[in-house]
């Protein structure tokens, strides 16, 4: 997989994003990791320049994580005394 600009790069994270939530940045690392042990340079250099574009969009958006299931949120100590 060889990006030649950085839409491409953009796009695969923001689709990483949407697919592994707060987790995209994990993956993107071990794939860089994957390739590089690989010895696939260009692969290795491609993925840390998403992993670069993950971050700064993790880090500005701040977004939660992706919930594939219906389960509710986990509670926080202050939920339960409200509740009373």
């Amino acid at each position: 997989m060889m990006m030649t600009d950085g839409s491409d790069d953009r796009r695969l994270a923001r689709d990483m994003i949407d697919v592994h939530g707060r987790e995209a940045a994990t993956v993107a690392r071990g794939n860089a990791r994957a390739a590089a042990l690989a010895g696939q340079a260009p692969q290795a250099k491609s993925w840390i320049k998403v992993l670069g574009v993950i971050q700064r969009q993790l880090a500005d958006k701040r977004i939660a994580p992706n919930r594939a299931t219906d389960d509710p949120p986990a509670s926080s100590p202050d939920d339960r005394l409200k509740r009373g």
